[in-house]
């Protein structure tokens, strides 16, 4: 009897590992698809099992549907987008415009590789409620790391003191998203330095330039 515990937490252990592994299988064969041009919308479950070389009664033995998959995936994902844009929220009174592009460039490297299934994500979000509710659980998150750097900066001194914080910081998260998906997604490596350039004037010219200039 003593022996059942440690038994049946090897068979849950054996059983996430090899749920980890077909998701990665899954994952990269929906890659391949949407890379062609389908519809994460429109793509059902028996095209991405063969394109995985699964059957339907294994992905149904893990996985309850699609969003489960996608939600698997992203509740890994978040921990490493959030590490990146707690860079940008630590950022400090002395920090420069060189400071800010770094913290800026970093989100765009963590967002890139995976910017093809966060396209699915935000797809999906829009008829399955729970990974609606984990997208819009990261953008509050994204707007309330915006809106206290916004005024912990004019607290400082060094954001514009006339802008609305939480109107700003929805604007701003808002627009980033919509950045990262549309113009990172096909952009090559010298397009998306460019981009983080761009991105950082906007940030720096609406936050910090005001400020710093005295107007």
């Amino acid at each position: 009897m003593s022996d059942m515990p440690s038994l049946t937490r090897k068979s849950q252990s054996s059983r996430a590992a090899k749920r980890d592994e077909l998701r990665q299988r899954l994952l990269e064969a929906v890659e391949r698809l949407l890379g062609e041009g389908e519809s994460f919308t429109e793509l059902s479950v028996e095209r991405m099992v063969s394109e995985a070389g699964l059957s339907r009664s294994t992905f149904y033995l893990y996985f309850e549907d699609k969003g489960d998959l996608l939600r698997a995936w992203f509740a890994e994902i978040t921990v490493e987008l959030d590490a990146a844009a707690s860079d940008l929220w630590s950022l400090g009174p002395d920090s420069t415009r060189e400071d800010l592009r770094t913290a800026l460039g970093r989100i765009v490297a963590v967002y890139r590789p995976h910017v093809t299934l966060m396209a699915a994500l935000y797809d999906a979000a829009a008829y399955d409620a729970g990974v609606r509710d984990l997208v819009g659980a990261m953008m509050d998150r994204n707007t309330a790391g915006w809106r206290r750097h916004i005024k912990a900066g004019q607290k400082a001194g060094v954001i514009a003191a006339d802008l609305l914080p939480a109107e700003t910081a929805g604007w701003l998260t808002w627009m980033s998203e919509r950045g990262l998906h549309q113009l990172v997604r096909h952009a090559t490596d010298p397009e998306v330095d460019r981009l983080v350039e761009a991105y950082t004037a906007i940030v720096w010219n609406t936050l910090y330039a005001p400020a710093r200039s005295g107007l």
